[in-house]
Formats: C-alpha cells, structure tokens, sequence
C-alpha cells in the first residue's frame, strides 16, 4: 500500500489524519510522512488500518452501509 492509497482509505473513513493517529496509537506527524510518500506504510501500520477499516464497515454509519450494498452488488 502506497501513501496516497492510505490517506483514501483514512478519508473514505471519515477521518483526519490526528483521529486516526489516536485510533492506532501513533502520532499525526508519522500519518502526514506516510501519505505524503516520505515513509513507507509498514506491515503493522496496514494492518492497523484495514482494521479500522473492518470495523468501520461493520458499523451503524449509513455512509458504510451503502458502500456494503455496492460491493455486494458488484459480487
């Protein structure tokens, strides 16, 4: 995963780059030199985020509701 893959992920969850700093207990800095490129996105911080991601999708939030009706409607 390349930054600009990461910050659209973060984006598409809603999120600044500091809230999702919070969420995965590193600091906004690290998150602005991953998006823009200047640090690779390790292993453990892409785990980190798809699982917000999981658990975003599993969510009441009915931003993620219909992006689960489109999958589902591309299967």
């Amino acid at each position: 995963m390349d930054g600009r893959t990461f910050k659209r992920i973060r984006m598409s969850m809603g999120l600044t780059g500091d809230q999702l700093a919070a969420r995965i207990n590193v600091s906004g800095n690290y998150i602005r030199l991953v998006e823009t490129n200047k640090k690779p996105v390790s292993e453990l911080l892409e785990y980190k985020i798809m699982d917000e991601l999981r658990h975003a999708l599993h969510s009441d939030d009915p931003l993620f509701s219909l992006l689960k009706d489109m999958l589902r409607a591309q299967i």
